[in-house]
């Protein structure tokens, strides 16, 4: 018996962190395998026909994926039928492959491209960029808003709720003090912080020092201190953490090595 996956709900969205790698960058290393036969000094004809078939390659294997909620299989299943044939399939199968292996959790889609080259040789890909419905592009807040320990943004520290989905705070379920005297307090949500203290960002009170930010103001080094629970209305879900700066002794014993050239602690 097989089941039909249901349609994203068009009052849903998911936001996505995009890749770094420039789309049209992407695109030109999936295209290799194309271009590569074409020798040193293609024709440019040669050259687009090549990024041409990699772009709709590409935006069949978006548009069908599974991962974005609305899978669309059809413009896949026809550019497969378009490519029948022992030498064409091949290359069907090969750059498929090699999109799933490198670029399957990539949610971007090309909605227009263009070519230049030049006399020397040198060309030009430019890759203009969309999203498949539902989907948005996560764009990080600003860093003086933003709390940080262990080089991880609590706002982006998640914690596993079941075997698909994860749990995360925005900005505003954490804030962050430095007084005068340079103790730093944060306030955070619990689950944050056990996912903090799990990936070893955080380590036991007195022990090693972690780099601390508060509202994009780079602290240092600072040892956890104390540790406290707060919370409105009972609910004892806020973590009061205590931060103050590691001193030259802390740090020497941190960096430290054994006679085996280990690391101790």
């Amino acid at each position: 018996m097989t089941t039909q996956r249901k349609r994203r709900d068009p009052c849903t969205r998911s936001v996505v962190r995009l890749p770094e790698r420039d789309l049209s960058e992407s695109i030109s290393h999936l295209a290799e395998p194309l271009l590569e036969p074409l020798g040193p000094r293609p024709a440019p004809d040669e050259i687009r026909r090549a990024i041409g078939l990699a772009v709709n390659l590409w935006n069949a294997q978006v548009t069908a994926s599974q991962l974005w909620g609305d899978p669309r299989p059809k413009p896949l299943a026809d550019l497969r039928k378009a490519m029948r044939g022992n030498q064409v399939a091949a290359t069907f199968e090969q750059l498929s492959a090699r999109w799933r292996n490198e670029f399957a959790f990539d949610p971007r889609l090309v909605r227009e491209w263009s070519f230049d080259a030049t006399d020397d040789g040198r060309h030009q890909l430019v890759c203009e960029m969309a999203l498949p419905a539902g989907i948005e592009a996560h764009v990080p807040p600003p860093a003086e808003k933003r709390i940080a320990i262990g080089g991880k943004f609590l706002d982006e520290v998640s914690i596993r709720l079941s075997a698909t989905t994860y749990l995360s705070f925005p900005i505003e379920s954490h804030r962050g003090n430095v007084g005068t005297d340079g103790v730093v307090t944060i306030h955070a949500k619990m689950p944050t912080v056990v996912q903090l203290f799990a990936e070893g960002r955080l380590t036991r009170v007195g022990g090693a020092p972690v780099d601390v930010m508060v509202g994009g103001k780079e602290l240092g080094s600072m040892v956890l201190s104390d540790v406290g629970c707060a919370g409105q209305l009972g609910y004892n879900d806020i973590a009061v953490l205590v931060f103050r700066r590691a001193t030259p002794v802390m740090a020497e014993i941190v960096v430290s090595v054994d006679t085996a050239g280990r690391r101790i602690q």
